[in-house]
């Protein structure tokens, strides 16, 4: 019976010190992982680790950096050619500009880790002055660090918007990325060509050619002739000045009544009169039997050269904030455009395998390349 109990005894105290060995060894593997985690979640940039494995396709990442990089070095180098000859430089920059903001956004959704996005808009940035070496001055250093500091406030707003949510909402983060994207391009835009402008030369800051590539689109427009119907923009600007005044007389029920003859003459007089107001205002003669573009580019010349000799001199800087405030006037129907752009490229990108929603934990959702 002793025997019995006693054997028992040593029976119970193996099975006893064998629970403590497993549980000490399931301590040890517990406090291990535990460790590797809080190794592993800490990142650069407080970035998290666990992102970078996210970032599967270095060759994929490389492509959206290159393609973003080249996109804004053509933006910087059409605008350079709109600022020298005018031309189709405006229209080829605003769609490199376009396609910049798209890649940008598209970044955001497929690049995880902080570090490497941030390297990738500092490259970007660089890109777009790389052809301006020669012409930094302190308001381009100043404007491209705002620029810099508008891309990563934006490239941050999505990303957080991206972190903290359950599932991806698409047109919010583009919401929260565009605007600040787009002041970026802007304030880049207006210090470069601000920096084309010589203060001390005698030619006008302004080309004739850009001036007309800028205005003629307007006014030619058949949303402008929706507007003002029945007035021809296109046309020189005495015979808008009589289509304005016709209609006038059209309009004006004491005076429709009156014979053709009569009404020629009331045309030729409000012409007339209105053509010498312009004319005194300017303080010299303007011609008004070119386009509409030309006679309001003399107007503008002649009264740039009238200003106080303290204004003209700083025309470099209140150009470059004049651009910015007029694209920045313009952020609601660029964001829609390039949303919508960037959405079919998104869509595209995912239906071809470039990457993939997958979800972390039981309900978020999360995009990573493939």
């Amino acid at each position: 019976m002793v025997i019995k109990k006693t054997e028992e005894k040593n029976k119970l105290l193996l099975s006893n010190r064998f629970v403590d060995k497993a549980a000490g060894g399931n301590i040890r593997r517990f406090c291990y992982n535990k460790f590797m985690d809080s190794k592993n979640n800490s990142g650069f940039l407080g970035g998290n680790a666990n992102d970078v494995s996210l970032d599967r396709s270095i060759w994929k990442i490389l492509a959206l950096g290159i393609l973003g990089t080249a996109l804004a070095f053509a933006s910087g180098f059409f605008l350079q050619n709109f600022a020298l000859n005018g031309g189709s430089g405006f229209l080829y920059s605003s769609l490199a500009m376009m396609g910049f903001l798209t890649v940008f956004t598209l970044c955001v959704f497929f690049i995880k880790a902080a570090w490497i996005s941030a390297l990738i808009v500092f490259v970007e940035s660089v890109s777009f002055f790389a052809l301006f070496y020669n012409r930094i001055s302190i308001m381009v250093l100043v404007g491209a660090g705002l620029g810099f500091l508008f891309l990563i406030s934006g490239l941050f707003a999505g990303r957080n918007e991206l972190e903290n949510s359950l599932e991806i909402k698409f047109w919010t983060i583009c919401k929260k990325v565009m605007p600040k994207a787009i002041a970026g391009m802007a304030m880049f835009a207006g210090v470069i060509y601000g920096s084309f402008i010589d203060v001390n030369s005698k030619e006008f800051f302004i080309s004739r050619q850009a001036f007309d590539a800028v205005v003629s689109p307007i006014t030619d427009s058949s949303l402008i002739q929706g507007l003002i119907p029945g007035i021809d923009l296109s046309g020189s600007a005495e015979q808008t000045l009589r289509a304005m005044a016709a209609n006038e007389i059209q309009n004006n029920p004491q005076l429709k009544n009156l014979p053709d003859a009569i009404k020629q003459q009331l045309q030729d007089k409000a012409v007339q009169e209105f053509q010498k107001q312009v004319s005194n205002s300017a303080g010299s003669p303007l011609n008004f039997q070119g386009k509409l573009s030309d006679t309001l580019y003399d107007f503008l010349v002649v009264k740039f050269y009238a200003l106080p000799e303290n204004i003209i001199s700083s025309t470099p800087a209140l150009v470059a904030i004049f651009i910015f405030l007029v694209i920045i006037s313009l952020v609601w129907p660029i964001r829609l455009v390039s949303a919508a752009i960037t959405f079919l490229v998104y869509e595209v990108l995912l239906a071809l395998g470039f990457g993939a929603i997958i979800f972390e934990g039981r309900s978020k959702e999360n995009v990573v390349l493939k």
